[in-house]
C-alpha cells in the first residue's frame, strides 16, 4: 500500500511508514545477494544416508551487510545448525532457530547470515568469485519460538521446454519409452512440443533440535501427473496434473538417521551420480526411482579425509500382492578432499567429492497363475539388482565456488533381474496370450496383478523375471573463466539375456516381436549458459536407437532449447 501525504506533514521528522518499509526491505534485499555456486534444492545432493531432498540450509558466502537504515529492525542472527554428512548441501540461507523479536506467532523474513570480508592480504591473493551463477537464496519464514520454533523454506524452478523430435515417439520424457518402428507411419514423421510441466515448487521444514535430535521434512512437486486417457493435447500440456515427488520426514541423530516417506531411492546412490542433461531424467537406462520407504543410515568420518555411509531401506514393493518390500542397501566411500563440480540435471550445480557407491536390491513377485480366470494359485519369483556408480573429478576443485575450467566424469554399471522399472529399460515386454485350445468365444484373458515388463511367462507357461544388464557413462566440463558455461555429454546401453528367449522367433507370441525390443543406447550433448545468479539457459540434442526382436532398429533426433527461473 503506498502512503500520500500533504504539503503540510512535510515538516514533522518523524520517518514515514513508506520509508521505514522501504528501508526495511532494502536492508533485506541487500543482505541477500545471491549465493555462489549454490545447489538448487530441486534435486539436492544426497546427504547421505538421509536425504536427497534439500539438506538443512548452510550459511552462504555473503558480502558484509549494509549499514540499517533508519528506524529499520535489526535482524534476528540465526543460531547454526549441525553439519550435515555426505557432499556437501547447497549454499542456502539458514533457519532462523533463535527467539523471534516478538512473542507467538510473529511472521517475519530470515535474513541470510552475514560472513566478516576476508583481510585486504587475503583478498587480494584470491579474486571473488563470478557472480553469475544459477543459483539464489531461498526465502525461508519462520513461525513461532523456542522448542515450537517452525521454519520452512519455499524452493523451486520455473522451466520452459522446447523440442523437437524426428518421430512421434515420446512426450516431453523419453525415459524407458521405445522409439516407433520404421515401418510405421509415426516412425518416419516429426513432433514439436512446447511445455511448462517440468516447473517444480517445494517446501523444507525445519524445526529446532531437542535432546539432540533434528528434525526436517521436505514436501515437493511437478505437474506430471497422471492424466485421463480421454484428456485433449491442449490440456494435456496448458492445464497440467499436479504430481507429488517427495514427501518425508528426516530425522538425524549423533547415532543414526532415519527417513520416513517418499523420495530417492539408496539403490544407485540416488542422486550423488545423476548425469548433466538438458534432457528429462531418467535418462534411458539410467537408475532412477523415487519411492515411499523406511530408511536408517549412517556416516563416519564426514569431517575427515575419508568418509563412509552404510544405508539399509525397505522401500514399496513392486508388486504389493507380494506381501514383502523391496529391501535397498549400499555403501557409499568418499575421499572428502577431493572435490569435484557436477550438475545433477540441469540445475543445482555443486562440489561433490570423489564418491564410490555399492548398492544393491532384493525383491520378491507373486504373480497369478498363467490360467483363465478365475485365479486359484500364484507363481513366485526373485528379483534383484546390483549398481556400481563412482563420481571423478578429473579437474578437482577447492569448492563450489571454484568452477572455471573443472571436469567431472561420472560412471555407473548395472545388472539385474525383475528390475526394469528401476533402470528405466523395459523393453516393451508384455504377458503372452492365455492357450483356447477350445476355441472359446471371447477368448480368455490373462489380467497379470503386478506392472509389465518386469516379469513375463515362458511358451511353457512357467514365469520368468526379466534380465537386464546396462551402463553409463558421462563428462561435465565447466569452462574457464568462471565456469557459467557448462559441456555435458551422456551416453548409455542396456540389453536384455533372456527377453528373446521368451519370446522366440516363430512362437505363438509372433506378434509380440514387433512391440519388445532387448537393446537400448542414448547419447546426449548439452550446453548451458548461467545468464543471471537465478536465471539458466540450455540447449541439447540427443540420439536414441533401440533394436525389436525381429531385427528392426528405429531411432530418433532430438532437439531441445531450454530456460529455467530458479526461486
Amino acid at each position: 500500500m503506498a502512503f500520500c501525504e500533504s504539503p503540510q506533514m512535510n515538516h514533522r521528522s518523524t520517518p514515514k511508514p513508506a520509508s521505514i518499509l522501504g528501508a526495511t526491505l532494502v536492508s533485506l534485499l541487500s543482505a541477500a545477494e545471491p549465493a555462489q555456486a549454490q545447489a538448487d534444492p530441486a534435486d539436492p545432493p544426497v546427504a547421505p544416508p538421509a536425504t536427497e531432498a534439500p539438506s538443512a540450509p548452510e550459511p552462504a558466502a555473503e558480502p558484509p551487510p549494509p549499514a540499517p537504515a533508519p528506524q529499520a529492525p535489526a535482524p534476528v542472527e540465526p543460531a547454526p545448525t549441525p553439519p550435515e554428512e555426505g557432499p556437501p548441501p547447497e549454499a542456502a540461507t539458514e533457519p532462523a532457530a533463535e527467539a523471534r523479536a516478538s512473542a507467538g506467532a510473529s511472521l517475519e523474513i530470515d535474513p541470510p547470515r552475514p560472513v566478516a570480508a576476508p583481510p585486504p592480504a587475503e583478498a587480494s591473493a584470491k579474486a571473488a568469485p563470478p557472480e553469475a551463477t544459477a543459483a539464489t537464496a531461498p526465502l525461508t519464514l519462520s513461525v513461532g519460538e523456542g522448542e515450537r520454533a517452525l521454519s520452512v523454506t519455499f524452493y523451486g524452478f520455473v522451466q520452459a521446454d522446447y523440442i523437437y523430435d524426428t518421430t512421434r515417439s515420446f512426450d516431453e520424457w523419453i525415459g524407458p519409452h521405445l522409439v516407433e518402428r520404421t515401418d510405421t507411419y509415426d516412425g518416419t514423421v516429426g513432433r514439436t512440443q512446447f511445455s511448462t510441466r517440468n516447473t517444480r515448487f517445494g517446501l523444507f521444514f525445519t524445526a529446532p533440535s531437542i535432546g539432540g535430535v533434528r528434525p526436517t521434512a521436505v514436501l515437493e512437486g511437478d505437474f506430471f501427473g497422471n492424466q485421463p486417457a480421454s484428456a485433449h493435447e491442449g490440456s494435456f500440456y496448458d492445464s497440467p496434473t499436479f504430481r507429488l515427488r517427495h514427501a518425508f520426514v528426516s530425522v538425524k541423530t549423533d547415532y543414526i538417521d532415519v527417513v520416513l516417506g517418499q523420495t530417492y531411492d539408496v539403490f544407485g546412490w540416488q542422486n550423488t551420480f545423476f548425469p548433466a542433461s538438458a534432457e528429462l531424467l531418467p535418462l534411458p537406462a539410467q537408475v532412477f526411482s523415487r519411492r515411499p520407504q523406511f530408511r536408517l543410515s549412517r556416516s563416519f568420518g564426514a569431517d575427515g579425509p575419508v568418509g563412509v555411509t552404510i544405508a539399509a531401506a525397505a522401500a514399496r514393493p513392486a508388486q504389493r500382492d507380494a506381501e514383502i518390500p523391496d529391501v535397498n542397501g549400499g555403501l557409499l566411500f568418499t575421499l572428502n578432499d577431493w572435490k569435484g563440480i557436477t550438475t545433477p540435471g540441469n540445475i543445482g550445480t555443486r562440489a561433490t567429492p570423489l564418491s564410490l557407491g555399492i548398492s544393491g536390491v532384493v525383491r520378491q513377485f507373486k504373480v497369478d497363475a498363467f490360467t483363465p480366470p478365475p485365479t486359484q494359485t500364484s507363481n513366485e519369483a526373485l528379483g534383484w539388482g546390483l549398481s556400481v556408480d563412482a563420481l571423478l573429478p578429473v579437474i578437482p576443485a577447492d569448492d563450489a565456488s571454484d568452477r572455471g575450467n573443472r571436469l567431472t566424469l561420472l560412471g555407473s554399471v548395472v545388472t539385474g533381474t525383475g528390475v526394469g522399472d528401476l533402470m528405466n529399460t523395459l523393453g516393451g515386454a508384455s504377458f503372452p496370450t492365455l492357450p483356447n485350445p477350445a476355441q472359446a468365444t471371447p477368448p480368455p484373458e490373462y489380467h497379470g496383478n503386478i506392472d509389465p515388463g518386469l516379469l513375463s511367462f515362458d511358451t511353457q507357461g512357467v514365469l520368468h523375471s526379466i534380465d537386464w544388464q546396462g551402463f553409463r557413462v558421462g563428462a561435465q566440463y565447466y569452462l574457464p573463466p568462471s565456469g557459467r558455461f557448462i559441456i555435458a555429454a551422456n551416453y548409455t546401453q542396456a540389453h536384455s539375456r533372456n527377453l528373446d528367449e521368451l519370446f522366440p522367433q516363430g512362437g505363438a507370441e509372433i506378434e509380440l516381436l514387433v512391440r519388445v525390443a532387448d537393446r537400448t543406447r542414448y547419447a546426449d550433448v548439452s550446453l548451458f549458459w548461467d545468464a543471471m545468479p537465478f536465471l539458466r539457459f540450455g540447449l541439447g540434442g540427443s540420439y536414441t536407437w533401440v533394436e525389436y526382436l525381429d531385427g528392426d532398429d528405429p531411432h530418433n533426433l532430438r532437439a531441445k532449447a531450454q530456460a529455467v527461473y530458479l526461486f
